[in-house]
């Protein structure tokens, strides 16, 4: 039955379907039609799908970031091997180290430089949705298996159901809260996480060495995409190896976390001798010293009680407005943000419980609005399938138990540190889609259940389809809230380039370092600085002359050639205005140094 099920199977069809496709129909109670249904339901889902991942790629094809500035910096010095660069404690280097080949295979010019890296975050956006797709294959796999076990009076959702809902919170996800106009590795971790919960469910239909091989390889990949992947990764093999009692499960649990071990010990072995002790990555405790001690993020020079002193930070040069210098081994755009571990090493965290209260006040409602108010058509199906599901819901998730707990788990590891939606995205995708995969009914409910999914569909898609319209007239719901444009920062490298300054040119600026786009886009480098944040602009603009030179003097001995900054509303005599932007720059050449 299997063989002539197969010659009726589209040439076009993939082997993400084919098993599905292609299984005996007397091992479940899936007709030839459903398993069409999902077929096409797939099909009519991918290709919009990805016209829109196109679209909002277009859109925010010139927006840039301060964390994708650094990206890029990381990129370039993988490229050219400057390994203290290209390895370091904050920035995961697969993500970098992609747009490094890229941009260096394609020799961007500065104006192309940007646009290019949102092709690639595109490329990356389409890898995650072909990762849910798998992910979906084998969830359908696995309840299919189960469902043989069960009494034939209940029923699931159908595939095609499963799927659609899939593909809805997917785009919600990738489009509005990791975003394919961020240059940053979210849409990659989205990727992970549903490739490695796909592998592992895929290793529970069936155990085999390469399936055991493969999660290894997977957990492993996500560890060099985002560093928090590691720790989530061995959580996710230690809840797994209790999900079945089998020695041969448990074996092949084993060998994927050695393969696991084996892909992660190089980044880990080159950073731990970096730094001088053993680490996987210093992102997360940094993040969590300033959650607690209130430090700010840049040119930190110990002033918080308990937080440590670091061991090499910037250099304070001038004391009003402050001026702060970092001509060191830390190379790129603007130094104090292409590795954010190195100035803060020595950092520590004063832990009071006051303090821990008033983090967790900002991050777990912002949690709380993401799951129960961001979507609340989702979270009102899920809730009506749960009551029609009755108590078979409660058995459904004690079957996906470890997976839900690594989702939980995920989003729970960001609550003592930091808010931000984006880098919970691939644990809410998979989250959602097995609290509506394990859900159980009588044949008798199946019409209204069905009802439920495609009402729930069709309100995240309109959602989607408004977000969509609203990006790309730029009518956003919060002012602000989407991609930025770099084309002004063009025009400063180009017009600082005319006027003879060269990519490598050691520059001050005045004002925040982080969105200086245009210093990277003509390949200068920040080395001093007076901060926008503590009024230090406002205190040098409204300063008497002679400190303004004594300003200038300490710029041009840190090596800079000339200062850059935000035009202020009286140009002085001596600055000049770069034409068509609100930029100005004043040249240091002369200064006594």
């Amino acid at each position: 039955m299997t063989t002539s099920l197969k010659s009726k199977i589209p040439a076009r069809a993939r082997p993400l379907e084919l098993e599905l496709l292609t299984r005996p129909i007397s091992e479940g109670r899936h007709s030839t039609y459903a398993l069409s249904s999902v077929w096409w339901a797939d099909r009519t889902l991918m290709i919009p799908s990805v016209l829109l991942g196109v679209l909002h790629a277009w859109v925010g094809r010139l927006s840039m970031s301060p964390d994708g500035m650094s990206y890029l910096d990381v990129g370039d010095a993988f490229v050219h091997r400057n390994w203290a660069v290209a390895i370091n404690g904050w920035w995961s280097p697969l993500y970098p180290w992609t747009l490094g080949l890229v941009l260096h295979a394609t020799d961007a010019s500065p104006k192309w430089e940007v646009p290019i890296a949102h092709v690639v975050n595109f490329g990356i956006f389409v890898l995650a949705l072909f990762a849910l797709r798998f992910l979906l294959s084998e969830l359908l796999e696995f309840s299919h298996s189960t469902n043989k076990d069960t009494d034939s009076n209940l029923v699931s959702l159908p595939d095609w159901a499963i799927t659609l809902i899939g593909y809805a919170v997917f785009l919600w996800i990738s489009l509005e809260i990791t975003t394919v106009y961020e240059v940053s590795p979210d849409l990659a971790v989205v990727a992970c996480v549903c490739l490695s919960t796909g592998a592992l469910l895929r290793l529970r239909n069936r155990v085999t060495l390469w399936r055991s091989v493969s999660l290894g390889v997977i957990l492993g990949i996500g560890y060099w995409t985002k560093t928090i992947l590691l720790p989530l990764g061995a959580g996710s093999l230690i809840l797994a190896y209790f999900w079945m009692s089998s020695r041969s499960w448990r074996r092949s649990i084993a060998c994927a976390a050695l393969v696991f071990a084996v892909v992660s010990a190089p980044l880990i072995t080159a950073l731990s001798l970096q730094k001088g002790r053993f680490t996987f990555g210093d992102s997360g405790k940094v993040n969590y010293a300033w959650a607690m001690s209130g430090a700010q993020t840049r040119n930190w020079h110990g002033e918080i009680p308990g937080a440590g002193t670091p061991k090499h930070g910037t250099t304070l040069i001038f004391q009003y407005p402050p001026i702060f210098a970092f001509d060191g081994p830390v190379a790129g755009t603007y130094p104090p943000w292409t590795d954010p571990s190195y100035w803060n090493d020595g950092i520590r965290t004063p832990f009071t419980l006051r303090r821990q209260m008033q983090v967790l006040a900002a991050t777990v409602p912002s949690e709380v609005r993401l799951l129960f108010r961001s979507q609340p058509a989702l979270l009102a199906g899920i809730v009506a399938l749960a009551m029609l599901s009755s108590p078979l819901w409660i058995l459904g998730l004690r079957e996906f138990w470890p997976l839900l707990a690594v989702q939980i788990l995920g989003m729970a590891a960001y609550v003592p540190i930091i808010q931000n939606d984006r880098y919970l995205g691939g644990f809410v995708v998979v989250l959602f889609l097995l609290l509506v995969a394990v859900v159980r009914f009588h044949s008798s409910d199946r019409r209204a259940a069905v009802c439920i999914a495609v009402a729930v569909f069709a309100a995240m898609a309109l959602g989607t389809v408004d977000f969509t319209v609203r990006t790309v007239t730029h009518h956003f719901a919060i002012p602000g809230n989407g991609p930025n444009s770099t084309a002004d920062d063009v025009i400063v490298a180009e017009q600082l380039h005319a006027l003879g300054a060269q990519p490598g040119e050691k520059i001050a600026i005045i004002g925040d370092g982080t969105g200086a786009y245009w210093a990277r886009l003509g390949r200068f480098r920040i080395v001093a600085e007076i901060m926008g944040m503590n009024h230090g602009a406002q205190q040098f603009w409204e300063a008497p002359d002679q400190i303004k030179q004594d300003v200038y003097r300490h710029f041009a001995q840190a090596h800079a050639n000339l200062v850059v900054s935000a035009c202020p509303q009286a140009i002085p005599a001596d600055w000049q205005k770069l034409s068509g932007t609100s930029f100005c720059f004043r040249s240091l050449n002369g200064q006594g140094r």
